[in-house]
């Protein structure tokens, strides 16, 4: 079978389904797309007419918009090797999984979902990959437990956090190499890092440390909205680390925007419990959780940024 897979690019969440799909089928090909350029990506393949080219098509962690879902619903040839996995609320309120083929799931009896685990539960109940397989299990439950924060809020498990360091460590491809190759190994029953893995996990740890403290020392207050927010340039991937040094140490902040000129987006996180940040980015026009939302920044906003920052 040839499997043709979009899936989000920043984080384990949308890396996790590359790794399941080439676990599940001999013959597949991965588009890597930033929040904001899924749209444009399909309709590459549409331009070029290689989309007819797959059996099945899936979309993973992020969400088809109009007139994409029409074009792909009222397309014979398409509509039914055609899936979308997400679990963002934005695309459940803007009506996205109307369509047979969209799964838009934010939460069920196991906890918060995500791409990674819907997608996974599709591939298992399709007899794709095998459900006794403990190592692939862990990886997927190990990937959730990250993307929906419940490796601190509700398990206390610092490995999930350490598999984010990991892909940090080795980019996208490495990381879906590293491990597609791990999970197919036949040591070990279940999933655990090599002595390798956690040398660069502890080293990734320490520059973690260090950059956050950084960029903790170079914040700006401002209200937005009417509520006290956190401005802080940063490259992308310390995105979290530093929303979670700002809660620990208890800021005197309702949330942080943390502008990343690198990734081209601006990351909005709650840092009080009743403050929704996917209400926040909506109004920049972006997207994602209550807790954790982003949206983009222009090419003009960029290099008007980029002006500031260097002429300073």
């Amino acid at each position: 079978m040839k499997a043709l897979l979009f899936t989000h690019k920043s984080d384990i969440d949308g890396m996790g389904n590359a790794v399941l799909a080439k676990l599940a089928f001999d013959d597949v090909e991965y588009v890597l797309c930033e929040t904001f350029n899924l749209q444009d990506e399909i309709k590459k393949y549409y331009d070029n007419g290689k989309i007819y080219d797959y059996d099945m098509i899936f979309v993973t962690d992020l969400w088809l918009e109009e007139p994409t879902l029409s074009r792909v619903a009222n397309d014979d040839d398409l509509k039914d090797k055609f899936l979308i996995f997400d679990h963002h609320k934005s695309a459940l309120e803007g009506n996205y999984n109307k369509y047979d083929f969209a799964t838009i799931r934010v939460s069920d009896e196991k906890g918060l979902c995500c791409g990674t685990s819907l997608f996974y539960e599709w591939l298992v109940g399709n007899g794709f990959i095998d459900k006794t397989n403990k190592k692939i299990a862990d990886f997927v439950e190990l990937t959730r437990r990250y993307d929906t924060w419940e490796w601190k809020t509700k398990y206390a498990d610092e490995m999930p956090q350490e598999l984010t360091l990991l892909f940090n460590c080795v980019g996208c491809n490495g990381y879906i190499k590293l491990m597609y190759d791990k999970l197919i190994m036949i040591e070990g029953k279940r999933f655990a890092f090599s002595e390798l893995e956690n040398m660069l996990i502890n080293n990734k740890k320490c520059q973690v440390e260090e950059k956050v403290a950084n960029y903790a020392s170079k914040i700006y207050y401002e209200e937005i909205f009417g509520l006290k927010a956190g401005i802080v340039f940063i490259d992308y991937e310390y995105r979290n680390d530093i929303t979670e040094f700002i809660r620990r140490n208890n800021y005197d902040l309702d949330f942080v925007m943390l502008i990343a000129l690198d990734s081209g987006t601006i990351s909005y996180r709650s840092i009080k419990d009743n403050v929704n940040v996917r209400l926040i980015a909506e109004a920049m026009n972006g997207k994602g959780h209550d807790k954790a939302a982003s949206s983009p920044i222009s090419e003009e906003k960029k290099r008007t940024l980029i002006k500031i920052l260097t002429e300073n």
